[in-house]
Formats: structure tokens, sequence, C-alpha cells
């Protein structure tokens, strides 16, 4: 049996201890990655970038790191290109425009995974500019679902999913701003926590990202390996213009801490005019029934929010940050934004929000305020929100085409397959998809749970005991790097 067998089903915390224990190098690791990308990324594109001469000089400084502070010593991990810069290296947002486009410094978390020994090999694919629920750009063409051809890994960090799943590296980094991490997590059969607000840091540069709705943390196959991130990567960087809670101990050591028996609240109700498909009711429900066995306390509820009023404010403001970048990547790099460089709905998104009025800009960002706290008030009587994570099992390519809807359907259609997911973004709460099995057709569907204000502790203690009652990894999909 090859290593990359053993490596491609290993979580990173396992990996990490072989190394440790001297069975295996950083080097082996990092050709076994490479080895595993070989493998499946030709048929589900999810890396869209090798970073072989990159890994290399990586590996080469690993002695600069002190191994005891860094618990993942040798661990290759996979890059969203989007929002981090590895100085050096393109990074293009998955859009013409910006083809090319290379930033001469580390962004904070870069800069955090280096100092942990992490081994960066390869960029992931994602929508253009991140602004779409479903992995399918125009500039790098659609990454396929490792659990079914021409499907959706979702969006807008489903490279990273669809590499996780498939076995390319136990690690993707990935951000959310409305969904972006638990929805392609949804969508693979991974784990995926969006972190509170401020948990992460956006600098050195970025004060805030989509005006604080954007999170920034990884997708895994295991929850420690989530937690261990975590820990590796929380807390302010200078300059952050807000502060998440302080963890009371590592995130790691809450995976394996009891939750106490916990009062949780079970919606499947939208906030949006979306349709909730037997698959993801089936698996809410299957959850249910495991919670309770486990001794916690399941009741039906619906949080009383307005969630049409803020959907329509999260259009308004994706529609001005769109506008935003898009601008901004024509002055940095010369090209004019256009339909040869820009995908249609992200230039007609962009057309909207220049026109957008300051006034009604911050009324958005006001109703987006006020719902936000009625809906945290919610949670004086509950630990804990359970829905599913989408509205749907994933869907085939196209059905969210940015490039060929006109604007109004493209956004009703991206709003709705987030519908229970958003809220947490505007909230700035921490939020998880747990695996929740598969659909008639075979196809992953997850469990959301959304935490308390500043709560993530709660999130790993229960996903932990979720993990350990129901186990997940068995659950591989057939495009995979190992093929036992």
């Amino acid at each position: 049996m090859s290593f990359v067998e053993d490596y491609a089903t290993a979580d990173a915390v396992a990996l990490a201890g072989r190394i440790r224990a001297g069975e295996i190098t950083p080097d082996e690791a990092v050709a076994a990655a490479f080895a595993a990308i070989d493998r499946v990324n030709p048929v589900l594109n999810a890396v869209i970038l090798r970073m072989e001469d990159e890994a290399r000089a990586q590996l080469a400084a690993l002695d600069r790191v002190d191994r005891a502070t860094a618990p993942l010593w040798g661990v290759p991990v996979l890059l969203k290109d989007d929002c981090q810069s590895y100085a050096g290296v393109p990074s293009a947002n998955a859009s013409r425009l910006a083809a090319g486009f290379t930033r001469d410094y580390d962004t904070e978390i870069m800069a955090r995974y280096r100092r942990a020994g992490l081994i960066v090999v390869a960029k992931t694919n994602l929508p253009e500019y991140g602004s779409n629920a479903t992995t399918e750009p125009v500039a790098n063409g659609p990454t396929h679902n490792p659990w079914k051809h021409g499907y959706s890994v979702g969006g807008s960090s489903g490279g990273s999913a669809a590499a996780v799943a498939a076995g390319m590296a136990p690690i993707g980094y990935a951000n959310d701003g409305a969904g972006s991490i638990r929805c392609p997590a949804s969508s693979t059969g991974t784990f995926g926590l969006k972190p509170s607000r401020a948990r992460t840091p956006a600098g050195p540069v970025s004060w805030d990202l989509w005006g604080g709705l954007v999170s920034e943390h990884v997708i895994t196959r295991s929850v420690r390996d989530s937690a261990l991130m975590l820990d590796l990567t929380d807390g302010p960087d200078i300059g952050a213009p807000y502060f998440a809670l302080p963890k009371q101990r590592p995130w790691i050591d809450e995976v394996t801490t009891e939750p106490g028996r916990l009062r949780i609240a079970v919606c499947l109700t939208p906030p949006v005019d979306v349709a909730v498909t037997d698959d993801a009711r089936d698996a809410v429900a299957r959850m249910a029934r495991l919670l309770e066995q486990m001794g916690h306390e399941i009741v039906e509820a619906v949080p009383a929010y307005d969630g049409e009023a803020v959907a329509r404010a999260v259009k308004l403001m994706l529609c001005a940050y769109d506008a935003a970048q898009v601008d901004d990547l024509s002055a940095l790099t010369g090209r004019p934004v256009s339909r040869e460089t820009v995908e249609g709905c992200i230039l007609a998104a962009a057309e909207r929000g220049r026109a957008i009025p300051a006034p009604t800009l911050l009324d958005a960002r006001g109703r987006m305020g006020a719902e936000a706290r009625r809906f945290c008030r919610f949670f004086t009587g509950y630990d804990l929100l359970m829905t599913p994570t989408l509205p749907q099992a994933p869907m085939a390519h196209g059905f969210l085409d940015c490039d060929g809807l006109d604007l109004d359907t493209y956004l009703d259609r991206v709003m709705g397959h987030l519908g229970f997911t958003h809220i947490a973004n505007v909230t700035g709460q921490p939020a998880m998809s747990v695996p929740g099995g598969v659909s008639a057709d075979g196809l992953p569907v997850g469990v959301q749970f959304i935490a308390r204000p500043g709560d993530e502790a709660t999130l790993f203690r229960l996903a932990g005991r979720i993990e350990e009652a129901a186990p997940w990894a068995h659950l591989r999909p057939p495009v995979r790097a190992a093929h036992r």
C-alpha cells in the first residue's frame, strides 16, 4: 500500500503525529499531496495552481519554525485563491480582470500558517470574486463534485472543499461571507465552521471584508483539525477594527469536552422564499433523533426576524462591494471592466452598486443591524439553532450561472440557496455545517448549527460528540485520491 493512500485518508492531526514520530518526513507528506492532486484534480478541477517551487522553499525554511509551538509542523494545506496573499504568487480571484495580479506581501493568516510550519502546496478554485454559491467561474472552469460529476461543490470555497473531500490535502483555507464555508462543506460531506466575526484576522491591509460579513477559517474532514487550525490562527492583528470574545481554553480541548445538556431549537422554515427539499428535511430529522438520544432537548422554534429584509440588504451590500472590487482591480491592472473581463452578473451587480445612493446603503446596513439584534435575542432561550445548511442537495451545474442569468434571478437564487446561512454573517455569530448523510441521489447533505455570539466552544463540543456517535470519515466520494 502506497503512502499516498494513507495520506489521502488521514486528517492533519494524524499526519502531524506521524511526522513527529519520525515515521514520515514533511518532504514525503508534500510529495504525497502532489501525487494526490495528480490523481484526482484532472477530473475535479479543484486546484488551479500547483505551488511546487514555493513548497520546496517552505520545506527548506522549516528548521526556522519552533516545533514545540507548531503542532501541524510539515503538514500540507491548500489556499483558496482570493483574500489570502502568498507573497509573489498570483492571486486572481477567479477573474480574467485580475489574471496574473500579484501582491508582494503575506496576509496575516498566511504569515501565521508559515509560523505554524504548514506547507501551502496549491491554490484552489472559487467563483469570480467569491460572489456565488457555486464554483463555476468562466476564468478557470467549473469544479466538479467528487460525489457526482457535473454537480456543484457549492461556493465560494468550493475548490477547497472538493480537494479536501477527495483527499488532496486534509485542510483547505476557506472564508465565509454568506455561507461560503458551510455551503461547500455541506455539498461535499466535509466539516465547515464559520468563526465569530473578528475571531481570525483580515489584515494587514483590509479593514474588514464585505463590511464585516466575511470570516476566515478552513474546511476539514475532522472536527479536531478545524479546532486546531483555529488555535493556530485566531486572535486580532494590528489595527483590527473589532475583537471577538477571547477563548477560555484551546479550541482543540473543546472537541473532547462534554457540552452538557443543550437546549437546541430546530427550524425548517427558511427566512426567504425557497423550497426546502425532503433530503434537507430528512437530514435534520435524523440529526434531531441522534441529539435526543444523546440527551439534548430538541424544540421546534422559528427565530423572529425579517429574513426578506436582511436578504435585500445583503444584496445591496454585495452589489456595492462588487463595484468597489472590479473598479479597484481595473485601476491596478489597467484592464477595462467589460464583458470580456468580468462575468455578466458581476458586471451588472457592479453597475447597480455604483448607482446605489450612500444613504440607501447606510440604511441597508442599519436594517441588517436591527434584524441582527432581533435574531440574537432568540438565543436567550436556546443554546443552539439547528437548520438545514442548504435547502437542497447539490444542484447540477448551471443553476447559479453567473455569466448567463439576469441579475435579479441570479441574486434571488444565490440568496435562496444560502437562505439558512447568511444570517450568521450578518450577526457575526459562529456557525458550522456537520455532515448529515446523503440524499436519495447519493449527494451529501449538511446540517447547520448556529451558536450564541462568541460561542465556538459549544459548537466544537457538540461536533466532537456527533462525530463520535455518527462518524462520517468512512463516507468517501467515488472520486478520491485513496482508492480503498
